[in-house]
């Protein structure tokens, strides 16, 4: 179940008739259908931004209404500096005719409804850690591959178009050789930042792929994990939060997804998400002082009081999402270009490939690198070479 806030009202995802009805009022919805029909007899020819291409398909004022605030927090950068293919791949085959239609006839016609639509999902009853763990479990306990956590690259060496080794060091570990582990390697599956694979090269890359790799940004998130004193906080698994007058873009209601992922019946786990970039101020505020701006902004939308939260934590990730701005397309085909000349690397994942895909289609990306890294060893007829270290980084 899925929620917008707006306006002090919630709408229901995906659109209920008498909900929006109740929401935006008659007026407000008789706009968005005039709205719709302008752009549709005059639409925007030249689609360069994200705004172009949602407004053809909505119209610019649900595109106000429904996508700008929510798109300008998670990217922070103003839509029509956002790249059209972001929208093209989120939200593809999606308009306002559709979205209309399912909200009158979507209970009856569910067979091909739009993949931005679905309202079911699976979902690991302790989590999505419970896939990365039954990797993990299969990777050291079947097949004996010791799996180096808490480690960063700092060199990727190669000759003649392939990678031959691959050095790494404990994160938090600075300047000291003896900390330094290199790895001999057949095969490299990334799925690092491609920035960040570009700059660990050695020897480096092309002064013109170095430049493009530079280019490429990502947005960083934190997350502020609370505890509410509640059994139940509201019947969402999602809220998106499109108020300018709240950082926060979006809620989850973890007790929604699994009540095994919560450590008592009596509370509620929400899950608050805030876009940032690291050289924010926000990237950098302390720990105790996000957990109170959480407690106040669920308090200033109405969903908790803030004496109703005991405790909380936060966590940072500081690439979580590749920036598709106005630019990003040409750095990223000079990065691939240069990236495709190495015979034994393949890219995977929502950073290794700079898209951001949802999470299964970034692991179907995994699987597909080792399809091609298999399909690899059948042309060559030979076995995989036993003089190398077989290890998985993370």
């Amino acid at each position: 179940f899925t929620r917008i806030y707006y306006k002090k009202h919630f709408f229901t995802y995906p659109l209920a008739v008498g909900n929006v009805l109740r929401g935006l009022s008659l007026w407000e919805c008789a706009k968005s259908i005039a709205s719709y029909i302008k752009i549709r007899l005059f639409p925007i020819k030249e689609v360069y931004s994200f705004q172009d291409w949602v407004t053809n398909r909505f119209g610019s004022r649900l595109f106000s209404i429904f996508f700008k605030t929510y798109t300008e927090k998670v990217w922070g950068i103003p839509c029509n500096k956002i790249s059209a293919d972001w929208a093209s791949q989120r939200i593809k085959g999606f308009s306002l005719s559709k979205a209309i239609f399912y909200a009158f006839f979507g209970r009856w016609f569910t067979k091909n409804k739009p993949r931005t639509l679905s309202d079911v999902f699976y979902y690991p009853s302790l989590g999505s850690g419970t896939l990365w763990q039954k990797v993990a479990d299969e990777i050291v306990v079947k097949h004996g591959v010791p799996l180096a956590l808490q480690t960063e690259v700092v060199g990727i060496e190669h000759k003649d178009h392939a990678i031959t080794a691959v050095s790494t060091r404990m994160v938090g570990s600075i300047g000291a050789t003896s900390m330094l582990k290199q790895y001999w390697v057949d095969y490299v599956l990334s799925s690092m930042p491609l920035r960040q694979l570009i700059l660990s090269m050695d020897p480096i890359a092309p002064a013109p792929v170095v430049a493009a790799a530079k280019a490429l940004s990502y947005r960083a998130l934190i997350t502020v994990n609370l505890i509410v004193n509640k059994a139940h906080v509201c019947p969402d698994h999602w809220l998106y939060i499109h108020e300018k007058e709240v950082r926060i873009g979006r809620v989850g209601n973890m007790n929604n997804f699994s009540l095994k992922m919560v450590d008592a019946v009596t509370h509620t786990a929400l899950s608050l998400e805030y876009f940032t970039f690291t050289n924010e101020p926000l990237w950098s505020t302390p720990d105790h002082e996000l957990v109170e701006l959480g407690k106040r902004e669920l308090e200033r939308i109405g969903l908790v009081n803030a004496v109703a939260v005991p405790d909380g934590m936060v966590m940072r990730t500081a690439e979580a999402y590749p920036v598709y701005d106005s630019d990003y397309k040409q750095h990223l085909t000079c990065v691939l270009n240069y990236l495709s000349t190495f015979k034994n690397l393949q890219l995977m994942g929502r950073n290794g490939m700079h898209r951001y895909n949802n999470m299964d289609i970034a692991m179907l990306s995994a699987m597909d690198a080792v399809d091609a890294v298999l399909e690899l060893e059948l042309v060559a007829k030979l076995p995989p070479h036993k003089s190398v270290d077989s290890v998985f980084l993370t």
